[in-house]
């Protein structure tokens, strides 16, 4: 109440435009007088007014009743927030967060183990969070951060502004209140100026999370890993320094040089960890102690390949004997430098046709398919390697050898690009029919599990007759009496 009557004093001089947007949690009988209260002020000092009441029970089910009901208010103020916006007008969240709470985060943040970021406390202002994720153009803003509690009380009477008091604030089973009613009084005893102190605590600790931010980016660089085709550039990565909560661009993926990344101290181990969480999109509480002292030492003490394996959230753990990705669930762990149908590209087509003389482009590359004549192919080809996977040195640019082959175009029908389904199965060249599962011929060839969901495959039908920089099918063999050859190859196309 005293943030709403102070912005309203304001709104001439700083030409605001206010909404009071009120979340009824339904937790007590009483809220929707309250909600009431709130409607009738806003009325009374001419504000529009939007209200939204959970239906009951919303915030009883399992889990942290805190986190949830914060969960669905600032979903809430975001989609008020939205129907602010015009013409990508920017439109500020401002909640009435005090100097006392302020402490109380701090205070709450140290019982918990946190480091430097959690001693930084809350932010004066920071990006409106949905779902982890930035939400453009808007902001949470919290204008009386450096105001106590007694003095926002002050001016309440001052004013004769009337309030209502959630009773759920004293109920001492909330850490909070605990802190609140407990901790703190206590700590006043010592230190009368307990809460300025803890205040300044933040202060302090926001200047040592941006000046070890320069290091973690420095740390960062030297261990990060990256390939020709990665699909997240260093122009669209963001700096530790400006991402407390998440990252602003967070990327899928972030690989790392696993003894360039031993050979850093601990501290800047843990720190790198951090600001690779931040960049996948887990905001800093996600990103406890604890957690990143547990991947650290993983890191450090074991001398083993294999993942995917959890991490945090959607964020998952794979590693080779050099290197290791942390990475979403959804994501290769490492960026394929050859042909790979990852991400959404089948989502909506289990398989895409091919057709003859035609090409299908996949990212950054292309599968095109080219009819030959059998009397074209060289007499060597024809006599020696008949029904052989063709390895030729890449012939124009971009061409991968072990990623092309020729096949009898009369023993196929329709040929169409998929990935790999579970129970196929595949007849190789060499094996004179007699097949064997996929998976069984992916562990075979050495084929990495993680890649092998996106591995592309050309089917005819149901049947496959090529696992791309593997093997043709037996029955799509060249023979002495094929006519017509069908060349398919994958060529890179771009960066």
């Amino acid at each position: 109440m005293a943030l709403l009557h102070l912005l309203m004093r304001l709104r001439a001089d700083w030409n605001l435009d206010l909404v009071v947007a009120h979340l009824d949690h339904n937790l007590r009988p009483e809220s929707a007088d309250d909600a009431a209260f709130v409607g009738e002020m806003a009325k009374g000092w001419n504000m529009p007014f939007v209200m939204t009441r959970l239906p009951f029970g919303a915030l009883t089910q399992k889990g942290n009743m805190e986190a949830t009901a914060r969960s669905l208010r600032y979903q809430f103020l975001a989609q008020v927030a939205a129907q602010q916006q015009v013409d990508g007008c920017r439109v500020d969240v401002a909640v009435a967060h005090t100097a006392n709470d302020q402490a109380e985060t701090v205070l709450m943040n140290l019982i918990r183990g946190s480091g430097v970021h959690g001693m930084a406390g809350m932010r004066a202002v920071r990006p409106l969070l949905l779902q982890s994720e930035p939400m453009p153009g808007v902001r949470v803003v919290r204008p009386l951060l450096d105001i106590s509690r007694s003095e926002i009380m002050q001016y309440l009477g001052e004013h004769d502004i009337s309030w209502r008091e959630d009773p759920s604030n004293q109920d001492l089973t909330f850490v909070r209140n605990r802190v609140r009613h407990e901790v703190l009084p206590a700590l006043e005893e010592i230190n009368p100026r307990i809460v300025a102190s803890l205040c300044r605590t933040a202060l302090v600790m926001r200047g040592e999370a941006q000046r070890m931010a320069h290091y973690t980016q420095k740390a960062l660089e030297a261990t990060r890993r990256r390939s020709s085709f990665e699909e997240v550039s260093t122009s669209t990565r963001s700096s530790p320094s400006n991402s407390m909560e998440t990252s602003p661009n967070a990327t899928n993926r972030q690989v790392f040089d696993l003894l360039a990344f031993r050979s850093l101290v601990p501290a800047d181990q843990r720190e790198a960890l951090r600001a690779c969480g931040r960049e996948l999109g887990r905001p800093h509480f996600e990103l406890g102690f604890e957690a990143v002292e547990r991947l650290r030492r993983t890191l450090n003490d074991e001398n083993r390949s294999g993942g995917p394996y959890n991490w945090i959230a959607d964020v998952m753990l794979t590693r080779t004997q050099d290197a290791f990705s942390l990475h979403h669930r959804d994501v290769a762990p490492f960026a394929p430098e050859h042909p790979y149908l990852g991400g959404t590209w089948l989502a909506d087509n289990p398989a895409r046709e091919l057709p003859a003389a035609g090409e299908i482009v996949v990212d950054r590359w292309t599968l095109r398919c080219e009819e030959v004549n059998r009397r074209d192919l060289r007499y060597e080809w024809a006599e020696k390697s008949t029904g052989a996977l063709r390895l030729l040195p890449a012939q124009g640019e971009g061409r991968l050898s072990r990623w092309e082959a020729y096949i009898d175009a009369d023993a196929v029908q329709q040929l169409s690009l998929s990935t790999p389904r579970a129970g196929q199965r595949f007849e190789p060249l060499g094996l004179g029919g007699h097949g064997k599962s996929l998976g069984d011929y992916f562990t075979d060839r050495k084929v990495p599990r993680f890649l092998r969901s996106g591995w592309p495959i050309l089917l005819d039908g149901d049947r496959i007759i090529w696992v791309g920089g593997h093997q043709i099918a037996h029955n799509v063999r060249i023979t002495p009496g094929s006519r017509r050859v069908y060349h398919l190859f994958w060529e890179a196309t771009g960066q």
